[in-house]
């Protein structure tokens, strides 16, 4: 991952309070898992060697996100952040997590900053990986995991989340890397848009040693 760009939910709002204590109760049940902030990954691989580039990133986040002001703060329109499933998987970052609803908005943010300020490029369109926005709730090597567990994971996220959870019984409708998905029965009022918080992180060793080398609020 090397340096990427995060979007959080305002620290100490409900919305981050309620994603902390998931992540936090899902490292109980995997204690050698580590905690971490509740986070929707923008990009990743940015080209960032000092404090002025990471100035720039940030600046470019605000401005994407002033341009779309209006828009967002309309209560028709769709959070940037906000979910409708979630997913056991086979990854380590994203061992549990929550699939955020589709949003031209955050696809959009994307696109920009991936342009703008990511060090890879794609030889080809069809090579550049497909943005899945998601919250991570569990970093674990665990794979797979058993069905006491599951169960354990389901309950807690029904029990936070106020809303049962309908397990996605069809496996054409799953992911190579998905153990257990699940659909939630009702729209979830969790979720967030501005105000909000991007970091620029530098993601390199053990998850401890991660850096946050800027933050802008928005």
């Amino acid at each position: 991952m090397s340096i990427a760009l995060w979007f959080c939910p305002q620290q100490g709002s409900t919305y981050y309070e309620l994603l902390k204590q998931l992540i936090m109760s899902m490292q109980t049940l995997f204690p050698s898992s580590i905690l971490f902030e509740p986070h929707v990954t923008i990009t990743t691989n940015l080209i960032c060697e000092n404090k002025d580039d990471v100035n720039k990133i940030l600046t470019s986040c605000v401005a994407a996100i002033r341009s779309i002001e209006k828009q967002l703060r309309d209560i028709h329109t769709l959070p940037l952040v906000s979910f409708d499933s979630c997913s056991i998987k086979k990854q380590y970052f994203q061992k549990v997590i929550l699939n955020c609803k589709p949003n031209k908005y955050l696809f959009g943010l994307e696109k920009i900053m991936t342009e703008m300020y990511t060090s890879k490029k794609p030889a080809h369109e069809g090579e550049q990986p497909k943005f899945t926005p998601h919250v991570s709730l569990l970093y674990s090597n665990v794979t797979p995991v058993s069905q006491a567990y599951v169960r354990m994971i389901e309950q807690r996220i029904e029990d936070t989340l106020d809303l049962r959870l309908k397990q996605v019984t069809n496996k054409d409708l799953l992911t190579q890397d998905e153990q257990v998905k699940w659909e939630f029965s009702r729209e979830s009022s969790l979720g967030w848009n501005i105000p909000g918080t991007f970091k620029v992180v530098k993601c390199e060793g053990p998850v401890y040693e991660w850096e946050v080398l800027g933050r802008t609020d928005i």
